[in-house]
Order: structure tokens, then sequence, then C-alpha cells
């Protein structure tokens, strides 16, 4: 059986795919309680920060704010994660039909049927 391997172009593209996998599955080990009482914890000291006082418009403006980067930056990292499994795939796939081509060379070349590369 022949093993596959993967040329240098592929590793990077594969190790960024894994690393974005890991740390989603890493990100997971948190309850969604704990991260939500330690964004809202960081989300009020930000605003008071920012002079805005718990109950005042400024607040709840600012505090929706936060939400929304939040929302943003994990819509984001969740888009980039997507992006590098498909370029991870990609990559793989452009790999095997590259060596399905080489061998197919060698079956011409030697005289044999050619396999068909799909």
């Amino acid at each position: 059986m022949k093993q596959f391997r993967l040329g240098i172009a592929q590793r990077p593209l594969l190790t960024l795919g894994l690393a974005a996998l890991i740390g989603v599955g890493l990100s997971a080990c948190t309850s969604p309680e704990q991260r939500r009482h330690a964004n809202l914890s960081q989300d009020s000291s930000t605003c008071a920060d920012f002079g805005a006082s718990p109950g005042s418009q400024a607040y709840t403006e600012c505090m929706l704010a936060q939400q929304n980067r939040r929302d943003g930056k994990q819509r984001e990292a969740m888009e980039r994660a997507a992006l590098a499994t498909q370029m991870s795939k990609d990559s793989l796939e452009i790999s095997r039909k590259v060596e399905c081509a080489r061998e197919a060379k060698k079956d011409r070349e030697a005289g044999r049927r050619e396999r068909y590369c799909p």
C-alpha cells in the first residue's frame, strides 16, 4: 500500500487548520455560564473605565457595543477556522491529483494501462 505524503507547501496549511480546530476544541473547556459571567464582568469593567455608570443609557449602549464586538470576533474566528479547514482540504485534494497524475505517467512510460485520475 502506498503512503500519502504531504509536500512542503501543504504542511503549513494543514498545521494551521489543525491549530484552529484545537483552539475551538479547547475553548469548549469552560462552561457557557462561566464564559458569560467572565464576559459580563469584563464588559462592565470596560464600560466603567469609559465613565459610564451602571443603569445609565451610556452604560447600556456600552454593554451592547461590547457584546457586538465580542460576537464579531467570534464570527471572524469561526470564519477563519472554516477557511483554514477548506484550504487544507483543497491542498490535500491537489496533492492527491498530482500524485495520481505522476503515477499515471509512470504507467504510461512503462507501457501499462494508464490509470484514471478524476
